[in-house]
């Protein structure tokens, strides 16, 4: 048996030492591995933090937009509502007041139709009695002219004298009455429009019916205001154009838009002012 010294090259330590080089690499090799695949995990978990708080942003800014969009429709659904309950509202009462001014329109024809049949009436009852004055004058001929008392129609003539004086009588008394109330009737009429409705009245237009061609005021009879009186319309300084009075109630009046008033490139406005500056006083308005 050959025995090998105990320091040759091939012996020994040779084996041992070329494995643990190369479980020192192995382990090199699956730190680096481990190492990188650490890194690359810690990368992707990194990304999807980022990407999910992304999405979570998005998601609450996206929440914020749908309570504020919600916000805003609900508000808005309100105000149309209300828009609409007003809008309701403003055309019911130009219906009635379009209603009411339709009567009183045919009410004020009426007392003029009233009016002027008394002024006919009088009329007639002067040429009756200018008639009745020319038959006397005739009567009063015949028995003047009448000689032979067998034949004396003056009994006759002056019971005929007799009931002319008591016809005449009758329409003078009714002549008297006639003109008494159509003077208290046209009295009462200028007492109003001279005496009640004041100069300097201002107000103001409430609404406005172009198709109609009239307005609503804000004045009434408690103002003093009376039928055909004539206001001017005005904007600020502007003149717009002027309105006539057809009907009155007690706050309120409707007045119709006098024609060719209106200034060339204007309209009538709710708003818009009204005076009164008394009967005669400006009343022609000066178009461009």
């Amino acid at each position: 048996m050959t025995i090998f010294p105990t320091n040759h090259p091939f012996t020994d330590f040779a084996p041992p030492f070329s494995m643990q080089k190369t479980l020192i690499i192995l382990a090199a090799i699956l730190s680096l591995t481990a190492a990188g695949l650490g890194f690359l995990n810690r990368g992707n978990l990194l990304k999807e933090k980022e990407a999910k708080t992304v999405a979570l942003s998005e998601r609450d800014a996206e929440r914020k937009t749908v309570r504020s969009l919600t916000s805003d429709l609900k508000t808005t659904s309100e105000k149309l509502a209300l828009a609409n309950t007003d809008a309701e509202s403003k055309a019911a009462m130009i219906s009635d007041l379009t209603e009411q001014g339709t009567k009183l329109t045919s009410k004020l024809a009426d007392v003029q139709k009233e009016s002027a049949d008394k002024d006919a009436t009088v009329t007639q009852m002067k040429t009756d009695m200018a008639a009745k004055d020319t038959r006397i004058a005739e009567l009063e001929a015949k028995v003047n002219a009448a000689s032979n008392p067998a034949n004396d129609p003056t009994v006759e003539l002056k019971k005929q004298l007799e009931e002319k004086d008591i016809l005449t009588t009758s329409l003078q008394t009714r002549l008297k009455d006639q003109e008494s109330q159509l003077s208290a009737l046209k009295e009462r009429e200028a007492q109003r429009r001279n005496n009640m409705m004041r100069k300097g009245l201002e107000g103001r237009i409430l609404a406005v019916n172009p198709s109609w061609n009239f307005v609503v005021l804000s004045l009434g009879d408690r103002n003093g205001v009376v039928n055909n009186a004539e206001m001017l319309i005005k904007r600020g300084s502007q003149l717009i154009g002027k309105v006539r009075i057809t009907s009155v109630e007690p706050s309120t009046s409707i007045a119709d838009i006098v024609a060719n008033s209106v200034r060339s490139g204007l309209a009538v406005q709710p708003g818009d002012t009204v005076i009164y500056t008394g009967p005669g006083d400006d009343a022609e308005v000066k178009l461009p």
